[in-house]
């Protein structure tokens, strides 16, 4: 008897179960709670976002500020304003080359030579190897997240889709461009880390191409200027 009214009691939560899934007043409540579900991750986006661009602006303040004072103007002035930093200059050399990237208005040779001349050609070239890499990952990854909003917000209109229709035409072969573009020292790479973003080539491939493309121009800097100053 007990074993019939355990089958009739499975039985009867299987019918509650089916009812559930085709009750429309349980269905309503389900896409109620999936909609509360998708719109947390929307505002955290919305949040993240908002404190992304206030870091930026932090960030831009600062050295806008910095560049006004003549911190960036040429080799000697750079040399000065890293010195200034005492130990800590190594990391603010690296950090200038990260920012420079994101914002692309520095020459990134000023750095390279002024890494050079502080902290001798391995040194410098470290210095300048990591900064410059963490910072076209960063311009890769943010262009990949907030795509076209973020590119408007730093290139003209004009130049950004004569970027686009001329990367469609290539896109089989933009990865060896890319490749090519990053190893000679006057190409506008940091242009391009922020336009690959917007390719559907992944991280790890272009990661790839950042970190065997880029130590050639660097080294060359590098060494070069090393044994100069």
């Amino acid at each position: 008897m007990e074993e019939f009214n355990g089958e009739n009691e499975s039985e009867e939560i299987r019918k509650r179960r089916l009812n559930l899934k085709v009750n429309p007043a349980a269905i309503k409540e389900q896409l109620n709670i999936e909609k509360q579900l998708e719109e947390r991750p929307t505002a955290l986006k919305i949040v993240g976002f908002i404190l992304f661009f206030i870091v930026i602006i932090g960030v831009t303040v600062f050295f806008v500020h910095e560049y006004m004072e003549g911190h960036f103007k040429d080799v000697n002035s750079l040399s000065d304003y890293i010195s200034s930093y005492g130990v800590l200059g190594p990391l603010m050399l690296a950090f200038f080359q990260c920012v420079k990237v994101l914002y692309a208005v520095i020459p990134g040779a000023v750095g390279c030579i002024v890494g050079a001349g502080m902290f001798g050609a391995l040194g410098g070239f470290l210095c300048s190897y990591i900064g410059i890499c963490t910072g076209s990952a960063l311009a890769f990854l943010l262009s990949k997240k907030y795509g076209i909003r973020l590119l408007h917000l730093i290139f003209s209109d004009k130049r950004y889709n004569k970027c686009i229709r001329w990367m469609e035409k290539r896109h089989r072969r933009y990865p060896v461009f890319l490749w090519i573009a990053i190893c000679f020292p006057f190409a506008p790479d940091d242009f391009l880390c922020y336009f690959s973003g917007m390719t559907s080539m992944s991280f790890r491939k272009f990661m790839l191409i950042i970190l065997t493309a880029k130590p050639w121009t660097i080294l060359g800097y590098s060494l070069i200027f090393g044994h100069i100053f």
